[in-house]
Formats: C-alpha cells, sequence, structure tokens
C-alpha cells in the first residue's frame, strides 16, 4: 500500500486567507479574495544562541505569560477557554491569555503582527505558510528538550505533520485536520435506482450517477448530480489517483506539464463542461445539496457535525473517494499550532503538545468534526461508533498532505479552474498560465 504518500515540503506564501478554515467550518469550499497585506521585513531576525536557550530553561519555572490568538468561533471559543483553564492547572507558573479574532479579522491582524515583532506567543497558522515564515525567523522550532521531531514522527499521522517541518525541524503540530470523503443523498440515489449504501466506487462510476441523478426542465437545471467546481484537495486527489504529478520533488508546480494530470483535471472539467452536471448560476453548491437540489458532493468531514444543525433532515451517506483502481487516496488540508520568534519555547511548546494530545484530540473530534493527527486516534473504538466518523478516520490511512493550502495559492487555482469551466479557452492554455502563476508566487520560497 502507499498508506501516508509523502509529498515536497509546502511552501508558504505572505498572504495568510482563510480558505481552509472557511472550507471546513462552513463548508462552502469556496477560495478566499486576493488581498493585499503587509509584508514582513527581510532583515534576518536574531537567532537564539543554546546560551540564551539554557537562560530561558533555567527560568522555566518562573512564571510565564503565553499569548494565545485563533480565529473565532462560538464552539471553538468555549472549548478553547476550557482548554487554557486545565492546562493552567496542570501548568501554575504559566498564564495562557487568550484572544479570539473574528475570522474576516484574523489575517489583518496577524500579518502586521508578524511583521512587526508583536505576534502573540502562540497562534493557529494555514499550514503551507510554516515554510516561509520560519525562513523569515518570524516563528520558530519546537523545543526539542520537551519533544523530538523522532518521537513527533512515530506519534503523528504523516500527511498532518509533513508542511510543517522544515529543514528537519518541526515549528508546529496540526489542528484543523481535514481530509476529502464523498457525500451523497440516499433519497435521490434510490430514487435514480442507484446504490444508496455503497455509494460509487471510481470516478467513472460516480460520473455516469452525477449525469443520471442530473435534471433539467426547458433547459434549466432542476437538480444537480455532483456540485462540482475545481476544489482543490477534491483534483489533487484525482490527479494522484491517476498517476499524475501535481507538484515535482523541490515543490514547483508541474501539473501542467504532466499527461497524467490533464487527463485527470480535464475528466473533471468535463463535468460541467460538457456533461454539465452542476452549473454555478443553479445554486451554491453545499447550499444546494442541504436542500435536496444537489445529489453528491466531495468535502470535508466537517460537514458531518454541519449538516446535523443545518440539515437535520437530510437522509445521506458518507464514503471514501471514489478510486481509479488503486487506492482511496484523499488530501489532508490543516493548519498548525505555532510560536513566534519571540516566545519562551519550552513553555509555549508545552502547550502546544497539550492542545495536540490525545485527550484533546478525542474531544476537538467529538465536538467540532475536526479529525486527529495522532495515529492511534485512527483505531478508537469511541470515535469509530459514528459510522460516518469511521469512514472519515479511515479516510486518513491514505492521505497526502495538500499542494495549495494558503490564500493565495488557492485562489490562483480557482480562478484558473473557473477559467476552464465558464470559458471555452483550451484546457492546457488555461492549465499552463495557472502553473506559471503558482510557480511565481511560490519563487521566493524555493531555495
Amino acid at each position: 500500500m502507499k498508506n501516508f504518500k509523502k509529498f515536497g515540503v509546502m511552501l508558504g506564501v505572505l498572504s495568510l486567507g482563510l480558505s481552509s478554515l472557511t472550507a471546513c467550518s462552513s463548508g462552502n469550499n469556496k477560495a478566499p479574495a486576493k488581498e493585499e497585506v503587509p509584508v514582513a521585513s527581510t532583515e534576518p531576525k536574531e537567532e537564539k544562541t543554546e546560551e540564551k536557550k539554557e537562560e530561558e530553561k533555567e527560568t522555566t519555572e518562573e512564571e510565564v505569560t503565553i499569548r494565545y490568538w485563533q480565529h473565532s468561533s462560538a464552539a471553538r471559543d468555549e472549548v478553547m477557554t476550557k482548554l487554557a483553564d486545565d492546562f493552567m492547572k496542570e501548568n501554575p507558573n504559566i498564564k495562557v491569555e487568550l484572544e479570539f479574532i473574528p475570522e474576516d479579522s484574523y489575517t489583518q491582524k496577524l500579518i502586521p503582527a508578524l511583521a512587526s515583532g508583536t505576534a502573540p506567543d502562540v497562534f493557529q497558522l494555514q499550514s503551507g505558510m510554516i515554510n516561509r515564515l520560519a525562513k523569515q525567523g518570524s516563528i520558530q522550532p519546537l523545543d526539542e528538550s520537551i519533544i523530538s521531531g523522532e518521537e513527533l514522527d512515530k506519534v503523528f499521522v504523516p500527511s498532518t505533520i509533513e508542511a510543517l517541518k522544515v529543514d528537519g525541524k518541526y515549528y508546529g503540530l496540526p489542528t484543523d485536520v481535514q481530509t476529502v470523503i464523498t457525500f451523497w443523498n440516499k433519497t435521490l440515489v434510490q430514487e435514480a435506482g442507484l446504490d444508496a449504501e455503497k455509494g460509487p466506487q471510481t470516478w467513472e462510476e460516480m460520473r455516469e450517477w452525477a449525469i443520471k441523478l442530473t435534471k433539467t426542465e426547458n433547459g434549466m437545471m432542476m437538480q444537480s448530480g455532483w456540485g462540482h467546481k475545481g476544489y482543490f484537495p477534491e483534483v489533487q486527489a484525482v490527479v494522484e489517483q491517476n498517476g499524475g504529478k501535481f507538484v515535482d520533488d523541490t515543490g514547483k508546480f508541474v501539473f501542467a506539464d504532466d499527461p497524467k494530470s490533464v487527463e485527470a483535471i480535464t475528466f473533471l472539467t468535463d463535468l460541467y463542461r460538457k456533461d454539465k452536471v452542476y452549473n454555478m448560476d443553479f445554486m451554491k453548491n453545499w447550499a444546494g445539496f442541504r436542500q435536496g437540489k444537489v445529489a453528491m458532493m466531495i468535502g470535508h468531514p466537517a460537514m458531518i457535525g454541519n449538516l446535523k444543525t443545518t440539515a437535520p433532515d437530510i437522509d445521506y451517506a458518507v464514503g471514501l473517494l471514489p478510486t481509479m483502481g488503486g487506492e482511496p487516496t484523499t488530501v489532508v488540508t490543516s493548519w498548525g499550532y505555532v510560536m513566534s520568534n519571540n516566545a519562551k519555547a519550552d513553555a509555549a511548546t508545552k502547550f502546544i503538545l497539550y492542545l495536540t494530545s490525545e485527550e484533546v484530540q478525542r474531544m476537538w473530534t467529538e465536538t467540532t468534526g475536526e479529525l486527529p493527527s495522532r495515529a492511534n486516534l485512527l483505531e478508537d473504538a469511541t470515535l469509530a461508533s459514528d459510522p460516518k466518523v469511521a469512514v472519515a478516520l479511515e479516510s486518513l490511512k491514505t492521505s497526502i498532505v495538500g499542494n495549495l493550502q494558503m490564500g493565495q495559492l488557492s485562489s490562483i487555482w480557482q480562478t484558473g479552474y473557473e477559467s476552464i469551466i465558464l470559458t471555452d479557452r483550451p484546457v492546457q492554455e488555461v492549465l499552463t498560465e495557472t502553473q506559471n502563476l503558482l510557480n511565481e508566487e511560490i519563487a521566493k520560497d524555493i531555495k
């Protein structure tokens, strides 16, 4: 098996964006708008000497204050408040000050703070940005006197921590971990005479289902078979399963130059252009799924919890991604808990390690739908007692790291993809143009 297949280290950009979180929390899978943000100073920041690190360790038992930021939601804020209280009881010398920032202003507040050296000690960051900020000196690696990289390699699912490693050192631990899985409306599938319990097993079968489940009247779409519009983890999974390459070993995007990748992407764009199983003017895809107007979706497991409250009457099932005849390879998106260069490394590492402990991850999965990143929790009987959650846990076993985990890159990708499905431009032409734009964006990070 090719479980936990690794891609190259993710390459970050300083345009944070909230695409991953927004997709996980709201399920709209919409790429963020392009933002202009301050660029961090290019002057190298002073690295901590061994003497300075030793001085910090000597003061570990002294009173230490950790300022923590996260993007806000009522459920997550409540959980984090309890976690901070529990952590402080276990570590009476460490005080944690929490600040919850609205999603729409998190980027605008964090980026200037990083640029000016006034960032909080610990904060959430899209995993695709870690490479750049680590090389700029804005963040620092985890304190290996608290936990070593070798220990982390043993306990975490590889695809969830791969993007957090720079030059052999881990700069954070994962949060907001998601894969993508298949969702289908059982009522609509049964009405079409298809197997509502098993679901589509191959991508070609899913295409056939989508065509059969699409309904039109007088040229107007009345029901979409599959609300596909190019969400990058979905596309990357199909490319990988087809034997294509999204990036090369240096992290450079190569999909437009790879025939297998072009073939896979063309298969997906034809769903919209030729098979017409979805129309962006019809309705938003996840809104349509909730209303019983879109029969199938590929999305994050967080939607399992979302649908319980937003569409409690929908009878639906979930499954691993369809395959090309091999494994149901899926793609991981995540954020990371990281610490600024000004943080007390040992205390901050302890807090980050606590936030990603087995007990805490189990609670996050049960309350928010966030997937665990610790490998032993994939076999947790309590978590797997929910059949839908069991599918999500299983998906992590054949997962790879996502290659577009930052706002600017995902925006470039989505703009290019929509240029294909909404116009008559040749697929190859648009893919080449999009690949060039992506490589221009990451060029500053390839060293």
